[in-house]
């Protein structure tokens, strides 16, 4: 029988998911999440947020554990154990959510302190995550939980009248996150992508604080104080050139992430400044100024292109082959060798393999078993002494 000491150990190693099953429970923990996620959608109005709470940190505690859990079999989580991880955050930030109305707040989403210490577990869980388990994806979460969080702290702190603060706030993190990609891209590449994802995040969400149409972000309660202007020439250019930067860095380094980022960031950026002023459209400005630059960097790339210099050795000749050693030997004493059949000794004066004499029974007699022949136990064995010639001939006598 189990001791009840033995208990803990034994469910983690039952929780602990085995790697060639790994792509199996997550495509399950997938499921499941959804699953957890829309009766949250669809019985919030029905039942307790008591009961809802249970059911989501049930099921945080079963996923996020899972992904703590799974073996890491290489420098970088495989793809199931980052989805585990993500499935598990979602999870956790729907508990917060739930434990937020417990405690009193009926909508937590529009009070920015509470949005901050959400903001805060949630970073938190997400940072031990990437730490754990070298999660790349973990740091993405943690990066843009950490904005909102930032962003919800000063509007609970100092609740700023305008929307330029948070855009400035923005600025810096966008400037901060590029900082950090630059230093880990070396050492940390999948983290230093991360970092340019939140980058462009960041640059997405300044874009739409100048969207005239109201945007619904209860965290920071932005909704109905956007700029109906378009942005100055200063926004403009962080815009245009953080959409263009995201996706000269996808290029360069061929991460497909970045450019999407940058796609979306340039669309916003061409809604934003290409917006007409109530007095009419006109061309001035940033229309002919992109399209000077871009006609310049076409014809630049397109100018008359001048023959190269030839090359040092152009002129010199051609080398002579160097001939090819034997297999059996190298240098001068083997091109020397006669070919075999020719009766030709090689170099050196020594005898060929065809003109060498073929030892009698009794010259093998007399000669030293080889060392390779003799076994361990042998004793060594001495040559037999000939006879002289006159001990023969008295013994023919």
């Amino acid at each position: 029988m189990l001791h009840p000491a033995d208990w803990p150990g034994r469910v983690l190693r039952v929780l602990r998911p085995h790697p060639h099953r790994g792509d199996v429970i997550a495509a399950g923990a997938l499921v499941l999440g959804v699953a957890v996620l829309m009766i949250n959608v669809r019985m919030n109005a029905k039942w307790d947020s008591g009961v809802l709470l249970v059911i989501d940190a049930l099921a945080a505690a079963l996923v996020g554990g899972m992904g703590l859990l799974a073996s890491l079999e290489g420098p970088a989580p495989r793809p199931y154990h980052s989805l585990l991880l993500l499935v598990g955050l979602a999870l956790v930030a729907a508990s917060l959510y739930r434990l937020a109305q417990v405690l009193g707040t009926d909508h937590p989403l529009s009070a920015s302190g509470t949005v901050t210490w959400i903001g805060l577990v949630l970073v938190a869980a997400a940072v031990y995550s990437a730490w754990w388990a070298n999660s790349a994806a973990s740091s993405l979460v943690a990066g843009i939980a950490g904005t909102v969080t930032l962003l919800s702290f000063v509007k609970w702190a100092f609740d700023p009248s305008g929307v330029s603060p948070f855009r400035y706030l923005l600025l810096l993190v966008l400037a901060a996150t590029a900082l950090v990609a630059v230093s880990w891209r070396d050492r940390r590449r999948r983290h230093a992508v991360a970092a340019v994802d939140v980058s462009g995040v960041a640059a997405l969400g300044l874009a739409l604080t100048f969207i005239a149409v109201p945007v619904a972000v209860p965290a920071v309660s932005l909704a109905g104080r956007m700029g109906a202007g378009g942005p100055g020439f200063g926004w403009a250019l962080v815009l245009l050139s953080a959409g263009c930067g995201l996706i000269a860095y996808a290029a360069v380094d061929r991460e497909p992430g970045p450019a999407y980022l940058g796609v979306l960031v340039l669309v916003a950026a061409v809604a934003t400044i290409g917006r007409p002023d109530p007095s009419g459209g006109s061309l001035l400005g940033w229309p002919i100024v992109l399209a000077l630059v871009g006609a310049g960097g076409v014809a630049l790339g397109l100018r008359p292109r001048l023959p190269l210099p030839p090359a040092p050795d152009a002129g010199a000749p051609e080398a002579p082959p160097t001939p090819l050693a034997p297999p059996g030997g190298g240098g001068d004493a083997a091109e020397a060798r006669p070919p075999p059949g020719r009766g030709g000794a090689p170099a050196g004066g020594g005898v060929s393999e065809e003109t060498a004499p073929i030892p009698t029974p009794e010259a093998q007699a007399t000669e030293p078993l080889p060392e390779a022949r003799r076994s361990p136990g042998d004793p060594p064995t001495e040559p037999l002494p000939r006879e002289t010639e006159g001990e023969s001939e008295g013994e023919g006598q």
